[in-house]
């Protein structure tokens, strides 16, 4: 026989609890780790991507689902899933997540460049952004913070992670904002030191014999580094998947490599030995989440970056340029 519990009596002067004060506390953090873990079927990645470890993302999760009362993921062969009450909750987070966006944009001062903004890019374009002078920007505009994230992994804008991105691959997501910024031309590169001690090699044949520097991992099937290795003759010393190794191999004269053209020429100070006209350009992407655009800080980093690359990538900002 179920038992019922009788409510409480109470008297004219009992306080009566508002009602929002009666149900368990939901927090924000909690909701935004459970959609976070939804979207990549993974407690391990998608306590990552919410900063945290694995083990307090796990507490959270549990902390909302006691607070919800339902059982929000189920456990598969190829990872969590939501639970049907998962799925139906999924919708709600994210326009929780995109309303605590909104929010915080809101509070931000409208009406002049300040702030924080996030720049997401490669390691490597992050390295030349700096070089070629994206932080003068704050000449004209002191209060303006600038965060680059350089890595492999594509940050999702629209969740928020970055405000910025800067991609070589053409974004499909119809809520992101996209401009083609660059399309960089690829060109063979080696240090003055290593033409000097190992000669000039002009055409593919003359490659043979010659130390090389390629892409490992998730960037081994770049066309650049895939027609390199490919050579006959050549021997591979260093495959990497750090840009900022590779760059740095060639530099100090260990091989020769595959760079964008502009910036092996300008930046890097290399021999160019010769053009590869038959490799790809490599097509460069601004890519930005609508409600990033509205912020003012935002709009600035973003011509401050379309300056960088109006000349191929080799024009230097100045502070004047930006006013």
């Amino acid at each position: 026989m179920q038992r019922t519990i009788a409510p409480l009596r109470t008297s004219a002067n009992t306080p009566r609890i508002p009602a929002y004060r009666r149900e368990r506390r939901l927090h924000w953090d909690d909701v935004r780790v459970f959609l976070a873990v939804c979207e990549k079927k993974s407690l391990a990645i998608g306590a990552k991507d919410a900063g945290l470890d694995r083990s307090t993302a796990s507490r959270r999760i549990a902390a909302l689902e006691t607070a919800l009362g339902s059982r929000l993921f189920l456990r598969t062969r190829d990872g969590l899933r939501p639970s049907p009450a998962g799925l139906r909750l999924q919708v709600h987070a994210q326009r929780m997540a995109d309303e605590a966006r909104a929010f915080r944009a809101s509070a931000e001062d409208t009406s002049s460049v300040v702030g924080r903004v996030r720049v997401a890019t490669t390691e490597s374009i992050a390295a030349m952004l700096v070089r070629e002078g994206l932080l003068r920007l704050r000449e004209r505009h002191p209060r303006l913070e600038l965060e680059l994230l350089g890595g492999n992994r594509v940050l999702d804008l629209a969740r928020g992670e970055a405000d910025l991105g800067l991609r070589v691959v053409k974004v499909a997501e119809p809520s992101l904002k996209v401009r083609r910024v660059a399309k960089l031309p690829f060109a063979l590169f080696a240090s003055e030191a290593y033409v000097r001690q190992r000669g000039r090699p002009r055409t593919d044949a003359e490659l043979a014999g010659h130390d090389v520097i390629t892409m490992a991992a998730e960037l081994a099937n770049l066309p650049e580094s895939r027609w390199l290795e490919a050579r006959p003759g050549v021997h591979v010393v260093l495959r990497t998947s750090s840009m900022t190794a590779m760059l740095t191999a060639i530099l100090d004269g260990f091989g020769v490599g595959a760079v964008t053209g502009p910036w092996g020429e300008r930046e890097l100070s290399l021999c160019k030995l010769m053009d590869l006209p038959h490799i790809p350009a490599r097509p460069l992407f601004l890519v930005m989440h609508p409600d990033a655009a509205s912020r003012p800080a935002v709009r600035a980093v973003a011509d401050a970056i379309t300056a960088i690359f109006a000349n191929g990538g080799t024009t230097r900002v100045r502070a004047s340029a930006l006013r």
